[in-house]
């Protein structure tokens, strides 16, 4: 009888540190990809999208997005071009390297992009930050798509990820799985 006790306790016990070691390993990003476009493999000072000659203004962009750094761009250029200019907002993205982390449950989360515009005042004394904030399924904010870039202006991007009911369903499980897992195995220490 509890020799009977002790093989359905320890299959269980195995069976909670598998699915508990599967969830580890489904939760870890995969492998860091990245591509290499030319712009990437050869990072000048200034990344020109202004013909020779023609007028543009330096902006620069930081964040989350593809490729990060300081950019002439042509005058007039918007909000919205500039994001494209720099790769768009970089989903995957880590903000120190621009290559992609990609996991399971980045799927899952509902991502919400942040853009900051910093630029300085009439009086060059104080600074001035336009702010706008959309979900990838919505249209672009009201005045991203009209707002003109002006010479030495900053943009900044942040991903923000909201879990999604799955990530707390998992994150559960994992947990009442230690919980488990712990009772048990005080179970056969103190027997």
């Amino acid at each position: 009888m509890i020799s009977t006790k002790y093989s359905m306790h320890a299959t269980f016990y195995k069976m909670i540190l598998t699915c508990a070691i599967l969830l580890i390993l489904m939760a870890m990003p995969a492998r860091a990809q990245f591509e290499l476009s030319q712009l990437e493999q050869f990072r000048p000072d200034i990344v020109r999208m202004v013909p020779p000659g023609g007028l543009g203004d330096t902006v620069n962009v930081w964040g989350s997005v593809r490729l990060n750094g300081r950019f002439l761009v042509p005058r007039g250029t918007t909000v919205v071009e500039m994001l494209s200019y720099s790769g768009g907002p970089g989903l995957g993205t880590t903000r120190s390297t621009g290559s992609e982390i990609r996991g399971v449950f980045d799927y899952y989360s509902f991502p919400q992009v942040e853009v900051y515009l910093n630029r300085l005042g009439e009086d060059n004394q104080k600074e001035i930050v336009e702010t706008w904030t959309y979900r990838l399924s919505d249209p672009f904010p009201q005045g991203m798509r009209s707002y003109q870039l002006q010479n030495g202006e900053y943009i900044t991007v942040n991903i923000r990820r909201r879990p999604s009911t799955l990530q707390y369903v998992l994150a559960g499980i994992s947990i009442v799985g230690s919980l488990a897992g712990s009772y048990f195995l005080l179970e056969r220490i103190l027997d």
